[in-house]
């Protein structure tokens, strides 16, 4: 009674419920909003993963010799290979490790060679993905390849590890993932750039592992997403800016989606993570702050239409680490490539690398708007001041961002580390929460998840330099319940948006098009991975068998 007393002041958030394990009463707190949540008595975790997520943006930097050169998650390690090795924070050993990189320009053949000759490691299998060769397999000229590959050398490159230890998890080979992501197009034309684009695995558990007839898939996806849009949108004067945001960004989530969906990823039993450079941004409107990405995933009406005519389960997009507002997400760009921000709301002047413990704390996007405001009051009333044209309130939509880093002063400004070049500035290039880890899952899985993060959240990589973004890891440990823990509520319009509002333009050779052409071309058809059996299988086992005590860590 104690413990849960203890667990319950402590929680943050409400209390969703109290259920009887097999040995020892647990609490369970809310993993994101529960629509509706629901009581349960009994439950057995039937499944458990432990995931560790590490996403780094490297600025197309050259500055990198080699991936040693990485700090490890959250600053911990001598390198980034303490990724597939470090313990989770609660003393468990990590399941599966899974990284992006995000404009990069390193090779990782020689380092991935190098660690699979290791005699002893904890993750023995390690699968790479290169956003350039994927398109490579995938392009019907040459002429495009050639293209393809001068473009990854200017621009840099989208790969991402993952490593899994071989005797838990196999491979499902038939549900990869990969797509193209427009930026800019040129005469109608997509222009090729790789590191625009996303990238994906599946692992499904062996049967040893599992108390289930068929355990759930996951899928593992590294990404880059387009900013021109966001950015357009708040630089529009005649346009909400918010709302032209979240709609820039939907129309990704929707490609995404419906490659997912037609490599048949999105039934009942599939949990589709996307981390990366999601290039969400914050949007500040008058006394308002807002992020676009997580203003999106609070709408229902624009979730539905992200799914609309996909034939999709009833499923939604969901962020793994909850947020109440804006305020309270990292900073994870934009920073000064040589310069270490000293993090918290107070920082000590003159304190170097040492006195700053990693993952202690890192800055937010609150931290930033707090300071700027209390340094100048009139702050949030720029934005009223009556306009004339749409130029003038273009200038004062961008001259709002601009006045509150200039409020800021250089002194936080130096402390931070924050990026700001005032002949040079655009509102997309404002602190923002850009490095996320999302996924999408039907509810009917979703009502059978937790997530916990024994680490709290996101962890910040500050002392990580060389670009204007930072390295951002996650701990999430993930569980499959034999009962439902909650009841969602299905997705209902709220809004209509107008027929094609979240398409790809109908261009020639749009890159939904190119891709579906290039599917309709390859002499023998694609493989497509097939459909699990629907979770509520899960039900059909034993009393027995749901009563056994949740199964070990390996």
């Amino acid at each position: 009674m104690n413990c849960c007393a203890e667990s319950a002041q402590t929680a943050n958030g409400p209390l969703e419920c109290i259920t009887e394990g097999p040995e020892v009463d647990r609490v369970v707190i809310p993993w994101v909003h529960s629509r509706n949540p629901t009581e349960i008595r009994s439950a057995t975790a039937l499944e458990q993963y432990r995931i560790r997520f590490y996403s780094y943006n490297m600025g197309n930097s050259s500055e990198f010799g080699s991936v040693d050169e990485l700090q490890g998650p959250g600053g911990r390690g001598v390198s980034f290979g303490t990724s597939f090795t470090d313990r989770f924070a609660d003393g468990e050993n990590c399941d599966v490790s899974f990284a992006t990189f995000v404009e990069t320009r390193l090779n990782f053949s020689d380092w991935v060679a190098k660690y699979l000759s290791r005699s002893s490691k904890q993750l023995d299998s390690l699968l790479m993905q290169n956003a350039r060769r994927e398109g490579v397999k995938s392009n019907y000229t040459r002429m495009r390849s050639f293209v393809e590959g001068l473009a990854a050398t200017y621009n840099g490159n989208l790969k991402s590890m993952l490593a899994f230890q071989s005797s838990d998890f196999e491979e499902d080979i038939n549900a990869s993932l990969f797509g193209r992501l427009t930026e800019r197009k040129l005469g109608g034309v997509p222009v090729p750039n790789p590191k625009k684009s996303f990238i994906g695995r599946s692992l499904v558990a062996k049967k040893e592992r599992i108390k289930s007839q068929r355990g759930v898939r996951l899928c593992l996806v590294g990404a880059h997403f387009p900013i021109s849009q966001v950015a357009s949108a708040l630089e529009d004067p005649e346009k909400d800016p918010l709302e032209g945001a979240k709609i820039a960004l939907a129309k990704t989530l929707r490609t995404v989606l419906r490659k997912a969906s037609q490599r048949n990823l999105t039934d009942d039993q599939t949990i589709i993570f996307v981390q990366g450079d999601i290039n969400s941004r914050t949007v500040l409107r008058g006394a308002e702050v807002k992020d676009a990405l997580l203003e999106l995933l609070d709408d229902d009406s624009l979730q539905s239409a992200i799914q609309q005519e996909l034939d999709l389960p009833s499923g939604r997009w969901r962020e793994v680490v909850p947020h109440e507002s804006a305020h309270d997400l990292p900073v994870t760009y934009k920073f000064r490539d040589k310069m270490q921000c000293q993090t918290g709301n107070s920082p000590t002047p003159g304190s170097g690398s040492k006195d700053v413990q990693a993952g202690d704390q890192y800055l937010t996007v609150g931290d930033v708007i707090s300071k700027a405001r209390l340094r100048s009051a009139s702050a949030p009333e720029i934005q009223k001041t009556p306009t004339s044209s749409s130029r003038s309130r273009a200038r004062d939509a961008e001259s709002y961002y601009k006045r509150t880093l200039t409020d800021l002063g250089q002194e936080w400004l130096d402390r931070w580390g924050v990026a700001f070049k005032k002949h040079d500035f655009r509102p997309f290039r404002f602190p923002a929460a850009a490095d996320r880890v999302i996924c999408w899952c039907s509810d009917e899985l979703y009502d059978h998840l937790s997530l916990d993060l024994p680490r709290g959240g996101y962890e910040v990589t500050h002392s990580q330099l060389g670009s204007d973004h930072r390295p951002v890891t996650l701990e999430v440990v993930m569980r499959v319940w034999s009962e439902r823990i909650r009841s969602s509520i299905p997705l209902k319009p709220v809004r209509s948006y107008t027929e094609g509002a979240l398409s790809e333009p109908e261009e020639p050779m749009s890159e939904v098009e190119d891709e579906d052409l290039l599917d309709s071309l390859e002499a023998s058809p694609r493989t497509v991975a097939s459909s699990p059996p629907a979770f509520g299988e899960i039900h059909s086992l034993s009393r027995r068998q749901l009563s056994d005590p949740c199964i070990a860590n390996t």
